[in-house]
């Protein structure tokens, strides 16, 4: 959710229609005592109802601890248990993220795949989306800024749609950020983090909507929403409880937009 439900918005909304030194986004150092996320459920507060579970998100690893595949899941409220609802796989090369592939369930043949490509320094240069189910393709350009210290991500779509999603990357954490379409400002943000570390940047790899760059907890937002699109939720601020090791355990988001919805509960197991 949060920022990734903008980018979702945008980036569905084009294909239905039509910085920073050698070490900007590195991937963490992992070792084997690192803790490495198991699932997280995320639960939305109900009217009369309290805190109902919608979707749960499970991980696996490979021999080299490297996550190697993640399952999406629902709870069905008629019988409180879980269905999935796709997965997705990792492929790797030289030790990093070649391709990633999205499934459907009882599906042979995936319905989305990522392919990744980086600079000689590791950062990664381009990612490349098939997606199988809209027919509408698309990519990610990364450029990186040393002077500036920003990173600019050009998206464009098959289908002639484009955005620019450009942010300062301070202390590994967006710190500011701004989406446009050519001369148009949609957005602009400032954010604020905990000195925590952030579970889901260990996974290891860049994720298309660049939902898991911030090395640190985000704790508050204050994103200005000015044309191209207007979310229905707008997150605020997050509280956060820690494990004896100061990993998150339980996230508390709380919007100032967004209905009859007002806070998002997301708790997080590890192996």
């Amino acid at each position: 959710m949060k920022r990734l439900i903008y980018a979702g918005a945008l980036l569905a909304g084009l294909t239905l229609t039509g910085c920073q030194d050698e070490d900007a986004a590195p991937t963490p150092t992992l070792t084997p005592s690192t803790p490495k996320l198991d699932y997280y459920v995320e639960s939305y507060e109900v009217a009369g109802l309290g805190f109902q579970p919608q979707i749960k998100v499970a991980y696996e690893y490979n021999g080299m601890g490297k996550v190697s595949r993640y399952t999406v899941l629902s709870y069905n409220p008629a019988t409180g248990s879980t269905e999935e609802q796709r997965y997705f796989a990792f492929s790797y090369l030289d030790g990093r993220v070649d391709k990633l592939a999205g499934y459907l369930p009882k599906a042979s043949s995936p319905y989305i795949e990522y392919f990744y490509e980086y600079q000689a320094n590791g950062n990664v240069s381009r990612i490349r989306e098939h997606n199988y189910g809209t027919g509408v393709n698309s990519e990610a350009n990364f450029s990186y800024d040393a002077v500036n210290n920003t990173i600019n991500v050009a998206y464009t779509f098959s289908n002639g749609g484009s955005f620019q999603y450009e942010f300062q990357y301070d202390g590994e954490n967006i710190q500011r950020d701004k989406t446009s379409r050519g001369s148009q400002l949609c957005s602009d943000g400032v954010y604020t983090y905990d000195d925590h570390v952030n579970p889901f940047r260990n996974l290891g790899y860049v994720d298309y909507t660049l939902n898991n760059l911030s090395v640190n907890n985000k704790l508050s937002e204050d994103v200005s929403y000015v044309a191209c699109g207007f979310p229905t939720l707008v997150p605020e601020s997050y509280a956060y409880e820690y494990n004896a090791d100061g990993y998150p355990t339980e996230v508390m988001t709380t919007y100032k937009s967004g209905g009859s919805l007002a806070r998002a509960k997301k708790e997080i197991y590890y192996k």
